[in-house]
């Protein structure tokens, strides 16, 4: 009897694995394109959608990105441009832009290894909420991808990215967001925190900018890296134009202040660094003041946030009150003056230079936001949602009727804990 239930037990288990063996769609690898990035537009006369992909060849990207010892470069890796080609095309909408595209390529396009996704400055200043309803349904949309605005055109972003060192069309977006994360000169932003940001009551989303940088565009292999342009411009962190060269043409500066979908204005480089401080999302930034004594030479200072920020509002008043409490600590990075900030006294002095440069920085760009373009960039309103007794008197609140008349109270602290490893500035004999 027992031998006969073994028997009864294998022979099921035979049939149950046979049934669940083979792939469930009949698709194979050898007969899908894989699009790494895609672009969005408008046209310019006209009301079609313009869409621009670029596709992964693994067999011109064999040792692309990352590799060990000897395999960097581009000799055995390939190329990034050939082993990723541009296709375009145009549609009355998303999908059928798609469909166009795969008239133009052997295999069937697939979104599932999509790693981010831009938007152009005509589409975005449109609205964006209708493409982003289209994707988000795909079964091969990731909300994990990242998100990003093209100043101009899409097409210039792709025609005119020329990695330095990445040849992985995949990393290239995921390197570039490391690089703005470093700077704080953009925001990091992913698709579900986009989305999030769109559905919450009085609540306005950001994107990262991606430009192309004129001045190292027109360099050719003899220009590339010269500091001849340099010399002539100060320095700048507006999208396209700073004032570097050599490197990708290609740069993610900047962020795009969107109120609901539509795109409103966009943040230089600078202006961004200091949204991140006031919305919580960077952690450390590079502050440049004059020194406060000694020769008027920039000093150069790490701060990092010694507390999480603080922020109360109070909404039963006349006028609606946002008071905001800042903590950093600094460490100093570079000293151009003769000045010695080992003292108490002398660091102070430095402690309150900061102060005040930072506290006149983002009181600007407060009321910039608020006053200019009735907009909260900050999502300040996510710590007004405990004064609401009920969801749905939360979203009846006109928050952005309120922000011109909002009073805001700033206070930031700097303590500099690290002046360097060498104390005292090197001094030549007899110069003093």
């Amino acid at each position: 009897m027992r031998r006969k239930m073994r028997c009864c037990y294998l022979l099921a288990g035979l049939l149950v694995s046979l049934s669940i063996t083979g792939c469930y769609d009949r698709s194979e690898l050898e007969g899908q394109a894989f699009l790494v990035t895609m672009g969005i537009d408008k046209q310019i006369k006209g009301n079609d959608v313009v869409v621009a992909g670029r596709i992964a060849v693994p067999s011109k990207l064999s040792g692309s990105s990352g590799g060990g010892g000897g395999s960097g470069g581009g000799g055995a890796g390939g190329d990034f441009r050939t082993g990723t080609p541009i296709v375009s095309a145009t549609g009355k909408s998303l999908h059928e832009a798609f469909n166009v595209m795969n008239a133009g390529v052997e295999r069937k396009l697939n979104l599932s290894h999509l790693a981010a996704i831009l938007f152009g400055e005509r589409a975005a200043r449109q609205g964006v909420l209708p493409y982003m309803r289209a994707l988000v349904r795909y079964r091969e949309f990731r909300r994990t991808l990242f998100l990003f605005v093209a100043k101009g055109s899409v097409g210039n972003i792709f025609v005119h990215d020329k990695p330095v060192l990445e040849t992985s069309a995949t990393r290239v977006f995921e390197d570039l967001q490391e690089s703005s994360e470093r700077t704080g000169y953009a925001p990091s932003v992913e698709v579900h925190q986009f989305m999030n940001a769109l559905e919450m009551p009085n609540t306005d989303p950001v994107l990262p900018v991606l430009s192309e940088n004129e001045q190292v565009g027109k360099e050719n292999k003899k220009t590339s890296g010269s500091t001849d342009d340099l010399r002539s411009q100060n320095a700048n962190t507006e999208p396209g134009k700073m004032n570097r060269a050599g490197g990708n043409p290609i740069e993610c500066v900047g962020t795009a202040i969107f109120r609901a979908d539509r795109m409103q204005t966009i943040l230089d480089g600078e202006q961004s660094r200091y949204l991140q401080l006031l919305s919580g999302e960077l952690h450390r930034a590079i502050v440049v003041v004059h020194s406060p004594i000694g020769q008027p030479a920039p000093v150069t200072l790490m701060v990092h946030n010694a507390k999480p920020e603080q922020v109360r509002i109070a909404l039963s008043g006349e006028r609606p009150v946002i008071d905001i409490t800042q903590s950093f600590e600094g460490t100093l990075l570079g000293d151009q003056t003769d000045a010695s900030f080992v003292s108490s006294r002398a660091r102070k002095q430095l402690e309150k230079k900061i102060e005040k440069e930072i506290s006149k920085q983002e009181m600007s760009l407060i009321h910039k936001m608020f006053v200019t373009y009735d907009v909260d960039p900050f999502g300040f309103f996510r710590y007004a949602r405990g004064l609401f007794p009920t969801y749905g008197a939360m979203q009846q609140y006109n928050w952005h009727r309120q922000l011109p008349r909002i009073v805001t109270k700033l206070h930031v602290r700097v303590i500099v804990r690290r002046i360097g490893t060498q104390l005292d500035p090197p001094e030549i004999p007899g110069t003093r």
